[in-house]
């Protein structure tokens, strides 16, 4: 597994950056460890961050490296275990041939006489969250591989003369953003006010148990570290984030009134 930092993190910057924001990124650490411009004894180290940050712009700053790079981080392509190359950002599908086979590929005549998509078909695999949760193995007559835990909606991948794509069905609970998992859950005002032992059935099925602390409020997320989806590009898994909603009773009996108001409340105040 490689030892390289992510590029990303090299340049402080998310993985949605864009051109411009990556250039500024560069040039603000460009000066900062370019080795001419740090005393004697820094130099040795800056020697090292400036060649790392310098690697990171130059694949991130071009379209292409950085669209192989999203998808495979670190990992040589044909490594990987995902026998065939795939992609989530490309429609060109000559591209993505020539890439595996090289000019000298059997395509190479079906590239010069007429359009390569007209001359493959397209094939949708369709799969629940949970599925691209844990992966799962895909058979289609021949064709026998897996789809590798963490794989995003609309990844696109090549075998034979057939063009995969991957489609995640929508959950009614998780929603994905990124490698992070996304779920809301409504608690009372007495729930916030004390705090509340929470059990969520995860999307393989374990079950995760958790505490909502006490004085939250409406729209606070509590965070489960390690949670998320798994990335498929490094050895790193994403965030479930709970998002806490606080529903107000809108009818109390004379009991839980009584209850209230014996907790102390301003009946009138001027604003």
């Amino acid at each position: 597994m490689s030892t390289k930092r992510d590029y990303y993190d090299v340049l402080g910057l998310a993985k949605t950056a864009t051109e411009d924001e990556i250039k500024k990124a560069y040039r603000k650490l460009s000066m900062k460890f370019h080795p001419d411009r740090v005393p004697a004894e820094e130099k040795e180290q800056a020697e090292i961050n400036f060649k790392e940050m310098k690697e990171a712009y130059e694949v991130l700053s071009d379209g292409q490296q950085r669209s192989v790079y999203d998808q495979y981080g670190h990992m040589d392509p044909s490594q990987s275990g995902f026998r065939h190359q795939y992609t989530t950002n490309s429609d060109d599908l000559e591209e993505v041939l020539r890439n595996m086979f090289g000019n000298g590929s059997p395509f190479s005549d079906i590239f010069g006489r007429q359009n390569t998509a007209q001359q493959h078909q397209r094939r949708n695999i369709n799969i629940t969250l949970e599925k691209a949760f844990t992966g799962v193995n895909f058979k289609d007559n021949d064709v026998n591989f897996q789809i590798p835990a963490g794989i995003r909606h609309g990844t696109k991948f090549v075998h034979n003369t057939i063009i995969y794509q991957i489609i995640i069905q929508p959950h009614i609970k998780f929603k994905r953003s990124n490698d992070d998992l996304l779920v809301d859950t409504e608690i009372t005002a007495i729930e916030a006010m004390l705090g509340v032992d929470v059990t969520l059935a995860h999307l393989d099925g374990s079950q995760l148990q958790f505490t909502i602390p006490a004085g939250i409020q409406g729209g606070q997320i509590v965070r489960l570290g390690g949670k998320g989806m798994r990335n498929p590009e490094v050895d790193r898994t994403g965030d479930l984030l709970v998002r806490i909603n606080v529903t107000i009773p809108k009818t109390l009996t004379d009991e839980q009134r009584a209850s209230l108001k014996a907790m102390g409340h301003r009946e009138s105040f001027n604003l």
